[in-house]
């Protein structure tokens, strides 16, 4: 798998060290529907070829609907540039995808006017799972994100991830995986990381969740930018169709950076009218803008939000709510220093007696923050402060230089979804890591020397 670096907002990339412009032909030109058969319900895609030819079938009237496709391998879509599986609400994918962990990576999408964007434009009644995007690049207008532009009426969305995000756009409702989740719909162990740009109801995970919408054990990092109504995960819930129909938010968390031009802008969530009910969920970034502006949401209007916290020290915000837009009520949100987030007790905090308990924590992993027990399922769980390592850098473009006196025994890669990517064995007291083929991402090393294990956390720019 090729791995495509953005060097900026212009045009020029680089694939593997070597510059190259930004792709001008269509996917949709050169798509492969031989696969598909009228007669068939499930369907097995291998090819980039092959999936531009799922956008050609939805575009021409297949919504899918009783069909499944499973993804086998790892796909670039890098060659072209990308045409949305269902480009609009006549036309919405309404199958079940698979992704089986597949990295679908460099994905492409150039429409300034263009909304319902995303890999998927426009969903309804959708099963989407386990699909990993890396290094997707959006020019667009609204309701848009990586994995989904609208995400809508009894669709499910679990184990999606999109790391290298970088999104632009010219209007409402984008995140960083999805746009808007709307009516009945869900999404359950997903995250966002990069950086996501718009004008207003821009989220690093979903722009705006309306209508019985659920999230939950989901999480996001990087920067999110607009001139109104932003969050670190969430950046606007809006209205329902009728009474008791609200937006839930629960076991999720927050690392992104947000910065408002106008206002409204929180670590967790941009703000809010009505139907929220938020639990057991917590923000860590800065929040920046002329006024509303909180370290868990910015501007508050009818809301329920339970045992939820922000840090007051790397958010440099003494205030948890923005404001107020509506009549103010108690809500249990609570800032907590640095030191204070980091530790065990918060973890028992956040837990609540759930059962099982989502929350743990391990020092090496999420800069010591807590971490949902969902993102460490593979992920090893070894104390590392009595083994002797080095790690150099953390922040990487190709190699990684690891070392111990203790010896060096064997290294195990995982993503950060618990996903074993890597694994090498070494017999030397120092080694360079060539990771110039993993996608942009976090990843956690697992390290056996003469002392025992370690882990240690590393980013691929």
């Amino acid at each position: 798998m090729s791995l495509r670096i953005l060097l900026s907002s212009a045009t020029l990339f680089v694939l593997s060290g070597a510059a190259f412009a930004q792709p001008t032909t269509m996917w949709s030109a050169n798509a492969n529907t031989a696969w598909y058969n009228g007669t068939e319900t499930q369907f097995t895609i291998t090819t980039p070829e092959q999936l531009a030819g799922l956008s050609v079938l939805v575009a021409g009237g297949n919504g899918f609907t009783g069909k499944t496709i499973n993804i086998a391998n790892d796909l670039d879509l890098g060659s072209h540039l990308w045409t949305p599986i269902g480009p609009d609400y006549m036309l919405p994918f309404s199958g079940t995808v698979h992704g089986n962990d597949h990295v679908i990576s460099n994905l492409f999408i150039v429409i300034p006017g263009g909304d319902w964007m995303g890999l998927f434009g426009m969903c309804t009644n959708s099963t989407l799972s386990n699909i990993v995007l890396a290094n997707t690049y959006l020019r667009i207008s609204d309701t848009a994100g990586s994995l989904v532009g609208n995400f809508s009426t009894n669709s499910t969305m679990t184990d999606c991830h999109a790391t290298g995000v970088d999104i632009v756009a010219t209007a409402y409702n984008v995140g960083g995986l999805v746009g808007s989740l709307v009516t009945n719909s869900t999404m359950l162990r997903c995250s966002s990381t990069g950086s996501v740009t718009g004008v207003n109801q821009i989220g690093g995970l979903v722009g705006s969740p309306w209508d019985l919408s659920d999230i939950s054990e989901c999480w996001s990092a990087g920067t999110v930018s607009a001139d109104y109504l932003a969050g670190g995960l969430i950046g606007y819930c809006t209205f329902a169709f009728g009474p008791g129909r609200y937006n839930t938010l629960n076991n999720c968390y927050s690392r992104a950076n947000v910065t408002v031009l106008n206002g409204r802008g929180g670590g967790l969530y941009g703000g809010t009218d009505a139907n929220l009910i938020a639990s057991n969920c917590y923000s860590t970034g800065t929040a920046t803008g002329a006024e509303l502006i909180g370290g868990f949401i910015g501007a508050a209007g009818s809301m329920s939000v339970t045992n939820s916290y922000w840090d007051t020290q790397s958010s440099a915000l003494i205030d948890g709510i923005g404001g107020w837009t509506g009549t103010q009520t108690a809500q249990e949100i609570t800032g907590r220093t640095s030191a204070e987030m980091k530790s065990a007790e918060m973890v028992s905090l956040l837990n609540a007696a759930q059962a099982p308990a989502p929350w743990t924590i391990y020092p090496s992993i999420n800069d010591g923050y807590p971490i949902l027990a969902s993102m460490s399922v593979g992920i090893p769980q070894h104390a590392s402060v009595a083994v002797e390592l080095i790690v150099s850098p953390a922040l990487f473009d190709a190699t990684v230089r690891i070392g111990s006196n203790a010896g060096l025994f064997k290294c195990n890669i995982f993503s950060a979804t618990g996903k074993l990517v890597r694994a090498i064995d070494l017999n030397s007291t120092s080694a360079v890591l060539d990771l110039r083929e993993l996608a942009a991402g976090t990843y956690i090393l697992e390290v056996t020397t003469g002392q025992g294990k370690a882990t240690q956390r590393i980013v691929k720019q």
